[in-house]
């Protein structure tokens, strides 16, 4: 009825396809977004047999299966549930293009990033926290060769981004490229309720005062809310440090976790059985993703993981600090974790191939 571009629309084209052929329910397009989700196990498998072996990629694939914070989102209808499988998915493409350097992957791996840049923002900071080091530092590429493909991928998502970017370009009153979101999502983060008190480094609905709403259509008040944010941030610049610290330590469970579990259940509408065991199953996969990182370091590089996880941190960092956000780093933790606990069963455990499926370039 009315152009929006409050999302970036991946997830709502899936989900229409799903409604074409008469799944148009709420239960529907719950169903929808589990089954999509649940095929991360697909790349966490393929990723951990290429470097570790058929068990560690059995666990690996449970692990992605049972976590809780990998399917809670289904329920709520919302893209984590797309992005789950896609960030898998950019940790496997990436691998092989680090592994074989060529044109072909570097397309695959740009396409994938593109296909979630249309989906959430978090692939998008992927091409410069991501795809872009990982082809100019490439310790088997020529300079220019790595300034080919990183000009390659630009231009190639450039290409395919084009045609969403420039339906927002022509259809809102301010420049809008892939969401009118930042604005809204900045003034619930930044105010004097989150800066201090009970909800520091988290959002408060108090921090939307009714002052930025002028009159024009969505592009032209997320504009006047990203001013307003930018204002209060600059008055505040003594403070950011603290907020931004509260806002990771809320994303990794470090900062009021209790008070975590209970801002799920009211805001994000979670099951508090789910909540709590998956608050306890991320603290284990973290504290294991330690190791895991250590030996990973030892076969391949860990940049494609760092740059994952960093996403999502850096996500939190900007906005505040909920566990949904952190979806990119479970995933992360999910392969990194199975990795200590594949090379314990090696060591204690009956024995079992440890050669990778597909054999790597030298």
């Amino acid at each position: 009825i009315e152009p929006t571009a409050a999302h970036p629309p991946g997830y709502t084209i899936y989900l229409s396809l799903w409604s074409l052929l008469g799944a148009d329910t709420v239960t529907w397009h719950r169903f929808a977004g589990a089954l999509l989700s649940a095929t991360v196990v697909i790349p966490v498998g393929l990723l951990l047999r290429r470097y570790w072996g058929d068990r560690t990629a059995l666990i690996g694939m449970a692990i992605a299966a049972l976590h809780p914070p990998l399917w809670m989102n289904d329920a709520l209808i919302l893209s984590e549930s797309m992005y789950v499988p896609l960030a898998a998915w950019s940790l496997w493409f990436a691998h092989r293009a680090w592994d074989e350097p060529s044109v072909r992957r570097i397309v695959e791996l740009t396409v994938v990033l593109s296909i979630g840049s249309l989906t959430r923002s978090e692939p998008f900071l992927m091409f410069f926290l991501l795809l872009a080091p990982m082809m100019l530092f490439h310790p088997r590429l020529a300079w220019p060769d790595r300034i080919k493909r990183t000009a390659l991928a630009a231009g190639l998502a450039m290409l395919l981004l084009a045609p969403w970017v420039g339906r927002n370009l022509a259809t809102f009153d301010e420049p809008t490229f892939l969401a009118v979101g930042p604005g809204y999502v900045l003034e619930l983060g930044n105010c004097d309720d989150t800066y201090s008190g009970d909800f520091l480094g988290y959002w408060s609905a108090t921090c939307d005062d009714g002052s930025a709403w002028p009159e024009g259509d969505e592009s032209v008040i997320g504009a006047a809310k990203l001013e307003r944010a930018q204002d209060y941030i600059g008055d505040h610049v003594g403070e950011v440090p603290k907020v931004v610290a509260a806002r990771v330590g809320r994303l990794l469970g470090l900062y009021r976790p209790l008070q975590g579990v209970d801002l799920d259940v009211f805001f994000e509408r979670r099951v508090r059985a789910h909540v709590e065991v998956g608050l306890v199953t991320h603290y284990a996969l973290m504290a294991a993703a330690i190791p895991g990182a250590v030996l990973w370091r030892r076969r391949s590089t860990l940049l494609p993981l760092a740059a994952v996880a960093g996403t999502s941190i850096l996500t939190a960092a900007i906005t505040f600090g909920i566990a949904r956000y952190r979806i990119g780093a479970d995933v992360v933790f999910v392969i990194l974790g199975a990795v200590a606990v594949g090379h314990v069963l090696d060591r204690y455990g009956p024995p079992a191939s440890r050669r990778p499926a597909d054999p790597l370039p030298a």
